[in-house]
């Protein structure tokens, strides 16, 4: 009997042991797919942004089919991070206990599925579309699923530093190729009669913005950190877009009002980049004519017919969703009521979501946004907190004067962004309860 019921518990013991196995080499499978996944990311933010062109670029390189259906670089890497956050929930998944990014992620999927089951049949049945089209259609919006899967998988399987190194990587290779293509060709565009330097895609900025803030802001003091952010700022001079240089101005007005401080590290920046803008104000002639116009004219919507034309069709936007609360760009194709031109859409992300994904759409993305914005403030005594909302405002400033709110080029860096702020507070709720148990276990173990 005895010799029985030992062999049952070793038996049992074995069939412990297997299941820890199995789920630790699941666990690791999973890690390496969110490690691939951040990869992914952070490969094909500049690539994108490199190769941005108004007939697609990078972003429409046909990289296989099956059947009809072609498939894109984005694809791969919305197909990626689909596949992993599905083997996360259904071999690792764990509640999240913490209410506030409960909310934000329960945001996430409302709009979601909204776009899924209600944006996409209303295409299908009463607008007699392909199903694989409004597909084709919906994706840059379903990349807010991005949002899940760097904070249920990415940020569970590895750390915040490897996230943010990986686009700091991604965003100096972007700089140094903007730098050597400006010193090799010289690239530019003629607005209103006046030679404007652009080196890379405007919506660049976005990601030399990211460089610019952590560097500062986030990682120990280095000499070449310093570098970096000069590199950034050099970036953002080469992408040429006055909004910017205000959306800069915005981000760095929110670092200062959640840290309350000015280190010396962000003075010597500033002295450094003062000193490299009087070189560059003498040696570089176009840089500086065109550095100095963005900066005259950055506050100013009247300054020249680009500016006003972004005005009137705020305007016309805004009537525009006026007239259809509930309509959709998916289905009309449409942002104004009358015909203006060039069909892109109205540049300032406020009325740019109300035309194109109507009043639900856009008051979901507003609530993920505010409340996000909410838990960072909460947490700003953080410092990766802190400067992921400057980041935050720094995004969403440059998105309130340009079309980018939704584009392929910049679609991981906002989810990244709100993943983090999401991760740092659980981090920070945790250690808020793991603190009081372990100092009531000392107590009891000195009273003893």
């Amino acid at each position: 009997m005895g010799g029985l019921l030992g062999a049952t518990v070793s038996l049992h013991g074995s069939g412990q042991n297997r299941l820890m196995y199995k789920q630790r080499a699941l666990g690791g499978a999973v890690r390496l797919l969110a490690i691939a996944v951040a990869a992914c990311l952070a490969v094909f933010t500049p690539l994108a942004m490199a190769g941005h062109s108004s007939s697609g670029g990078f972003l429409e390189t046909q990289l296989a089919s099956a059947g009809s259906i072609s498939i894109y670089p984005f694809d791969i890497v919305l197909g990626l991070a689909i596949l992993a956050l599905l083997a996360s929930s259904a071999f690792l998944f764990t509640p999240d206990p913490v209410p506030a990014n409960q909310l934000v992620v329960w945001l996430c999927i409302a709009y979601l599925g909204y776009q899924l089951f209600v944006v996409l049949p209303a295409a299908v049945l009463l607008h007699d579309m392909r199903p694989i089209d409004v597909l084709r259609d919906q994706e840059a919006r379903f990349g807010l699923i991005l949002v899940l899967v760097v904070y249920n998988v990415v940020l569970r399987y590895s750390r915040p530093a490897l996230v943010v190194t990986l686009l700091d990587i991604a965003a100096a290779a972007l700089a140094v190729w903007a730098v050597y293509a400006y010193l090799t060709e010289g690239q530019g565009v003629w607005v209103d009669g006046r030679f404007s330097v652009r080196v890379v895609w405007g919506g660049a900025t976005l990601l030399f913005g990211w460089l610019f803030f952590t560097s500062l802001f986030y990682w120990p003091v280095r000499w070449w950190r310093v570098a970096l952010a000069i590199l950034a700022v050099g970036g953002i001079v080469l992408a040429n877009h006055r909004s910017g240089f205000v959306a800069l101005l915005a981000g760095f007005a929110m670092q200062m009002m959640a840290t309350g401080r000015l280190t010396r590290r962000v003075v010597l920046t500033i002295a450094v980049i003062a000193v490299v803008g009087a070189g560059v104000y003498y040696g570089a002639p176009s840089v500086r004519a065109s550095a100095a116009y963005s900066l005259r004219t950055m506050f100013s919507s009247t300054s020249d017919a680009n500016a006003q034309d972004r005005v009137m069709r705020s305007r016309l936007g805004f009537d525009y969703f006026v007239e259809h609360p509930l309509g959709d760009y998916i289905w009309t194709h449409r942002y104004y009521l009358v015909n203006v031109g060039r069909d892109y859409a109205p540049h300032n992300f406020v009325v740019q979501l109300l035309s194109s994904q109507g009043i639900v759409a856009t008051l979901l993305l507003f609530a993920i946004m505010g409340f996000t914005g909410l838990v960072a403030w909460r947490s700003r005594d953080d410092p990766l907190s802190a400067v992921t909302l400057a980041y935050l405002t720094f995004y969403l400033v440059f998105c309130l004067f340009n079309t980018t709110i939704d584009t392929f080029e910049n679609i991981a860096l906002f989810p990244v962004a709100v993943a983090l702020i999401l991760h740092q507070n659980r981090t920070l709720q945790d250690a808020a309860i793991v603190a009081p148990a372990r100092l009531a276990a000392v107590d009891v173990s000195a009273s003893s």
